[in-house]
């Protein structure tokens, strides 16, 4: 329930911003939901820093109730990684909104954005894997020996 309620945080700021445009005599006001949407998903990993169980670590309890102290102190570093990428990418989305070039603004919120957000969790999905030889997927196991040769377990 935790989880879900911090996945809800993140609704907010898009509530707001179509609730100003419903209202407001401009369209150009929409251009302005990655950046609150960047801002409620920081909000919602970020408190998880600040008080109780970082937001990765209660999806990793999803999966594995037991967790050690190592794989505790990787979730709370990749929430804040999280936190660092949703901080730039409202900054990178507030610049391209506020220049109004509506190609590269929709070029970054629209494609290059989500390949960032593939590749932050790729990258995590990799460090994981690596340090704990989590693998859960039949071919992980092939893809690790070729990007770790000798690593942890292999």
């Amino acid at each position: 329930m935790k989880v879900l309620r911090g996945l809800l945080a993140g609704a907010y700021p898009f509530a707001i911003v179509a609730g100003i445009h419903w209202f407001g005599p401009r369209v150009s006001g929409l251009l302005y939901v990655p950046v609150l949407i960047s801002l409620g998903l920081l909000f919602a990993f970020g408190r998880t820093l600040v008080s109780g169980t970082p937001l990765i670590e209660s999806f990793a309890r999803l999966q594995e109730t037991e967790l050690s102290a190592a794989q505790v102190a990787h979730c709370r570093t990749f929430t804040a990684v999280w936190c660092a990428f949703f901080a730039a990418n409202a900054v990178v989305c507030l610049v391209l909104a506020v220049a109004g070039n509506l190609w590269l603004w929709t070029g970054y919120t629209g494609v290059v954005s989500y390949l960032l957000m593939g590749l932050v969790f790729l990258v995590e999905w990799f460090v994981r894997s690596w340090r704990f030889h989590d693998l859960r997927a039949p071919w992980a196991e092939p893809v690790l020996r070729r990007f770790y040769p000798g690593g942890p377990g292999l």
